[in-house]
């Protein structure tokens, strides 16, 4: 992936109302496969639906910081990702 084009997909995204409601959508459906998937893998129904809807903000946050990052670049995706999730983790946890 080019990390260049993340802040031109995104501007390009708030601009357009069309694109937003497709990017919501994709969240949605991105949300729905990883419960679907959980469920599947004997996770009960309500842990599952939090762990889609948190990978799907981890993914996003992770992507927001990886492509907009002013840091030396670490061609990889993944450990912004996980740092995301890590962080709701903790947050998560700080709810009790």
């Amino acid at each position: 992936m080019n990390r260049e084009l993340g802040p031109r997909l995104k501007a390009a995204i708030d601009a357009n109302a069309e694109l937003q409601e497709r990017d919501a959508l994709k969240s949605v459906g991105l949300a729905a496969a990883m419960t679907a998937a959980l469920v599947a893998r004997g996770v009960p129904d309500p842990t599952a639906q939090l762990a889609g809807e948190l990978g799907v903000l981890a993914f996003k946050r992770g992507f927001t910081e990886w492509s907009g990052s002013d840091r030396p670049p670490v061609d990889e995706l993944a450990p912004y990702t996980l740092k995301a999730l890590d962080d709701l983790r903790t947050a998560t946890a700080s709810l009790g």
